[in-house]
């Protein structure tokens, strides 16, 4: 009964909550929220609809249980005329017959009462018989016969007509009988139609009913959802767009810097606050990372090593991106120069880098974050990140398959990860592989993208990945592998991945991805 004021009251509360959003500063998720807000409304809105429908089956019930009780009403007034008119019908049958042995004694007992009407001096005769006097007797006792058996025979005649009439009449009033049963009898049948049809209605309107009621608890259900998926966005608002993490962007670009991955260069320092870390392939199947800092940077990074001309194609979907490293050849300094990306490599700025002391040469040059952002103050556009995260309790991808870990054959550079229920710890060339503060590398994720490796036009033997177009992928995140694709079709944007063409969410967290060679990497 207090449905509608329930469903204004929650209205209401959808109201002052839209109102409570617009009133709070624009958050990179506004958008989505509101459409989900919007959704909400609508979902509530149906809810109502549902619940007028599921009162108007119930007012169609209270209509269907007074066509029932009519019905039956009809059905009890046409057994009582059926059982009625039966002995009508008797009682008219025997007045019938009755009637009809009555035509047997008309022409005797007239006949009888017409000798005594004459002998008892009848006037009409005695008048008939006077004026015929003059006639003689014997023509007078001939007449007085005929007279005599004329007046009998009308007399029979007149009764037999009366007798016949009565018979018609009876007729006539048993037949009117038997059409009053075949009316009764119709309308009996449709009174028990009327009422069948009525109780069939019910499991109809009850299964109604029963399918609003359904629809109502899936609307709620999906109410829920959007509520839990605006909560999703509301907590995104305030994670770090590059991984998924709790906390507040810094409005700066992302900063690439080329770090050396041989055996003599480990342990590395900054791979372990970067971002995201690609690993490349170079010259003799040895591989060289590419660690991207964005929410956070890192005292020191290196040891720093030279470019190749696979990093600008990689590095354009980032929105102009810093990007140090030591040196090129020149046909791959051509490249970086021609690209999108930022030179704050240690020839553009040979002040924010030094050598340690305590390895040798080319193993030991080393820069620092914060100095290289402060070149470009100017910059404060956070740039697109290359992957989207899942929020707290969000499912795993549909195709998600568990996983233990996965090897993946450079050449000279063999990888392994392996789950420890946290992250994936990385072991490289057999070695645990930590950083220089003696910390296992462990990412959260690990994205192995099946890469094509042509030759560099700066160097022929020096190997260029293609990392425009599109290719398989595995994704390993939260203990599971979900192979897919990934696509990229415009390279001034981050390649996507996708498997059965949704997106695949990675667990907030830092990311390592190998550009391998296809067919070099198996999972288990």
């Amino acid at each position: 009964m207090h449905r509608p004021r329930l469903l204004a009251l929650s209205l209401a509360a959808v109201a002052v909550g839209l109102a409570t959003v617009s009133a709070v500063a624009a958050g990179p998720y506004d958008s989505e929220i509101a459409t989900n807000e919007d959704d909400i409304v609508a979902q509530h809105d149906a809810i109502a609809a549902q619940h007028d429908a599921i009162a108007g089956f119930g007012d169609e019930l209270v209509d269907i249980d007074a066509r029932i009780a009519e019905a039956e009403a009809l059905i009890a007034a046409g057994d009582d005329d059926l059982l009625l008119l039966p002995v009508q019908i008797e009682l008219l049958a025997d007045q019938f017959a009755e009637i009809l042995f009555s035509r047997n004694e008309p022409a005797a007992l007239r006949h009888q009462m017409a000798i005594d009407a004459y002998v008892r001096n009848n006037e009409r005769l005695n008048s008939v018989l006077n004026q015929s006097a003059q006639v003689a007797d014997q023509a007078l006792e001939n007449t007085r016969h005929r007279l005599l058996y004329e007046s009998v025979i009308e007399l029979a005649i007149s009764r037999l007509e009366v007798i016949d009439a009565r018979l018609r009449l009876t007729a006539d009033q048993v037949d009117g009988l038997y059409g009053l049963v075949a009316e009764a009898e119709d309308r009996q049948r449709d009174a028990v139609d009327m009422r069948d049809a009525a109780l069939d209605a019910i499991p109809v309107v009850h299964a109604r009913t029963a399918d609003a009621r359904t629809e109502i608890r899936r609307l709620e259900q999906e109410i829920l959802r959007l509520e839990q998926d605006i909560e999703r966005l509301r907590l995104l608002s305030v994670s770090r767009l590059w991984t998924g993490m709790q906390g507040t962007d810094t409005a700066r670009p992302a900063l690439a810097v080329k770090i050396d991955n041989v055996s003599r260069a480990h342990p590395q320092s900054g791979v372990n606050q970067a971002d995201v870390v690609y690993e490349e392939v170079v010259e003799a199947g040895l591989t060289r990372l590419i660690a991207i800092f964005q929410t956070t940077g890192a005292p020191a990074v290196g040891p720093v090593r030279s470019a190749r001309t696979s990093d600008p194609l990689l590095l354009e979907g980032f929105d102009n991106p810093l990007f140090a490293y030591s040196g090129a050849n020149r046909g791959t300094q051509v490249a970086v120069d021609g690209s999108s990306l930022v030179d704050v490599g240690r020839d553009a700025a040979p002040a924010l880098f030094w050598r340690s002391g305590d390895r040798r040469a080319p193993h030991n040059l080393y820069t620092s974050t914060d100095r290289l952002w402060a070149l470009h103050p100017e910059r404060t556009v956070i740039p697109p990140a290359p992957f989207t995260f899942a929020f707290t309790d969000q499912p795993v991808h549909p195709s998600a398959e568990p996983a233990k870990g996965v090897f993946i054959d450079f050449g000279r550079a063999e990888i392994d990860y392996e789950w420890t229920g946290s992250g994936w710890q990385r072991t490289h060339n057999g070695a645990a592989h930590t950083d220089s503060g003696g910390v296992r590398v462990a990412p959260a994720n690990v994205v192995v993208q099946f890469t094509r490796y042509g030759i560099s036009a700066a160097d022929s033997r020096s190997p260029e990945a293609i990392t425009a177009g599109s290719g398989e992928a595995w994704v390993f995140t939260r203990g599971n592998v979900v192979r897919g694709e990934w696509n990229r079709p415009d390279v001034s944007q981050p390649a996507t991945l996708t498997a059965d063409g949704e997106p695949i969410h990675l667990a907030p967290g830092r990311t390592w991805v190998a550009l391998a060679p296809p067919g070099s990497a198996t999972w288990r």
